[in-house]
């Protein structure tokens, strides 16, 4: 008997411990979470004027916030790191391919250091209007943000 009462409290103690040792975890990750939800409006500002650029298919206005390396992954099989002016004819040449109809960001996620949008691109290719999804995130460049990634699948 008092070896299962032993027993019992051994358990019950480092139960206690671990339980103790999660707790500040997952404040921290609570405090974290509120930290990205604070909204940085040229962040915001920037996805806004990507928004426009997709949607009129103008790939001199998207240039200005190509990265030094920007990675692409698209529904045309091009995929891999790209330099600015390799981004911009790759752009370019999809872009003329996969004509815009509509592009619209359902999610923008604007705080922390890796702020990204999602969203829906309309576009028509062969006389047919189809739908791809779209990711696309920045990151800080000195006192800008520049793009990172471009998915179009």
């Amino acid at each position: 008997m008092m070896i299962i009462k032993q027993n019992m409290a051994l358990i019950i103690l480092i139960f206690s411990l671990f339980s103790s040792m999660a707790l500040p975890q997952n404040t921290n990750l609570l405090e974290k979470k509120d930290t990205e939800k604070t909204i940085n409006p040229a962040v915001q500002t920037i996805f806004s004027e990507i928004e426009n650029a997709f949607s009129s298919g103008n790939v001199s206005a998207l240039s200005a916030y190509l990265g030094p390396q920007t990675y692409f992954s698209l529904s045309n099989g091009i995929n891999g790191y790209y330099s600015t002016s390799q981004a911009f004819y790759v752009l370019e040449d999809f872009f003329k391919i996969y004509k815009v109809v509509i592009f619209k960001f359902n999610n923008i996620q604007a705080g922390g250091n890796n702020p990204y949008a999602t969203g829906e691109y309309v576009f028509e290719l062969k006389g047919k209007r189809e739908t791809a999804k779209v990711y696309i995130s920045l990151k800080p460049a000195g006192s800008s943000w520049k793009i990172t990634q471009i998915t179009i699948n």
